[in-house]
């Protein structure tokens, strides 16, 4: 029965493309909409196996978001004066969450999930559209930054709901930050010593063998970091990431690494993933009881919302014009993977219901589909009018 389990999912798996091409939908509502109709039909059962390929999937999919994050970037962000306004809209996000949160008597978890930020949809905008729009090149910029910090409030929410206010938590944010200040420290001593020895790089990563002498690299890396996080009793998809990032920092011109990477992540195992993520939802319930979709409608609204007030706040004068600022707004609010994971979570702590955590999962499919159309039509529809040109005089 586990190898039938198994072969349902990759069957979904390979029929999805086609699906989303015909809908247009997003390739990742597509996955996680058939695998839970598969459930609602009969055709799967939930067993340990699937479960545990899917969260490899996960870790692969922070893993390859990491691979879009090289710490070269920051610098230039800086040099931009960029940090201090993504620090605003930060601010901005989380005291509307908190004010959300407190005057509707949500659940504290709101509080993260509201704000909480992936890239995962980003760079599939990036794919159709390309990195010239002002807007996505934020985006791309901004979820960067709030991928890490949603990654460490997943952290710091396991540990209070473990732990609570006691000694133990201040050990987990202690063992958190000495972490993070020993990835500071590494990178720069591997910076100084490929600056010092720039061979080095193509000896531990050809451009060209026949070994695939790469691809093992990233994987040691890969698993050499989830397994010390895991010792470490953190967060396992931060290790991932970081060892994403190291790839993109240190060997971001191997482009065939970030290619083979990019095959076996999303040739089988994120897709794997999303489509199990379906099989969670139970269409019953969800067609029963309309407080799911009321719940969703919350979600969608509150990430939405907060962000059309941050960005038009933090980054009226960049974006330049009240279309990109919408723009960027319905790009930041669409992290299906990371709403997910912060509600798995949540439910795993016991902090929501299972009828809330269904309201998360058809939240992130609501944004996947209407805010994936909404950019579209705003694209073809809404031009902007052309700047008049400068004066010489």
């Amino acid at each position: 029965m586990t190898i039938t389990s198994l072969a349902v999912i990759v069957g979904l798996m390979a029929i999805a493309p086609f699906i989303s091409n015909l809908s247009r939908f997003p390739i990742v509502v597509v996955e996680m909409l058939l695998g839970s109709l598969a459930v609602y039909l009969g055709l799967f059962e939930r067993n340990e196996a699937a479960r545990s390929v899917a969260e490899i999937g996960f870790l692969i999919l922070m893993f390859l978001c990491g691979t879009e994050v090289n710490l070269k970037s920051f610098i230039q962000l800086k040099r931009e004066g960029m940090l201090k306004k993504i620090a605003l809209y930060f601010c901005i996000l989380y005291s509307l969450s908190a004010l959300i949160v407190l005057t509707q008597k949500l659940p504290f978890i709101y509080i993260v999930t509201f704000p909480i930020m992936g890239v995962g949809m980003i760079m599939a905008l990036i794919r159709e559209y390309g990195k010239d729009h002002i807007w996505l090149n934020l985006a791309l910029k901004v979820g960067v930054i709030g991928e890490l910090l949603s990654i460490c409030m997943l952290v710091a929410i396991n540990g209070f709901y473990n732990h609570g206010i006691s000694l133990e938590l201040l050990q987990t944010f202690g063992v958190l930050l000495a972490f993070l200040l020993a990835i500071a420290i590494i990178f720069q001593l591997v910076k100084i010593l490929f600056w010092w020895f720039p061979t080095l790089k193509t000896l531990i990563v050809p451009y060209n063998n026949p070994n695939n002498q790469d691809l093992r690299f990233g994987a040691m890396l890969f698993f050499l970091f989830v397994s010390i996080v895991v010792s470490l009793k953190l967060e396992v998809a931060l290790g991932a990431f970081i060892a994403g990032m190291i790839i993109a920092t240190f060997f971001s011109t191997h482009h065939k690494l970030h290619e083979k990477l990019n095959y076996i992540g999303f040739g089988f195992f994120i897709p794997f993933f999303f489509v199990h993520v379906g099989t969670t939802l139970d269409l019953k319930s969800l067609f029963s009881n309309s407080q799911i979709l009321h719940n969703a409608l919350i979600v969608v609204s509150g990430m939405l919302g907060i962000r059309l007030i941050g960005s038009f706040i933090s980054f009226r004068s960049f974006l330049k014009s009240p279309r990109n600022a919408l723009l960027y707004a319905l790009s930041d609010a669409m992290p299906l993977t990371f709403l997910i994971a912060a509600s798995t979570l949540a439910l795993q702590l016991k902090i929501i219901s299972l009828q809330e955590y269904y309201a998360f999962v058809v939240g992130a499919m609501i944004e996947g589909i209407f805010f994936m159309t909404s950019i579209k039509i705003i694209l073809s529809f809404w031009k902007e009018s052309p700047l008049p040109p400068s004066s010489n005089n």
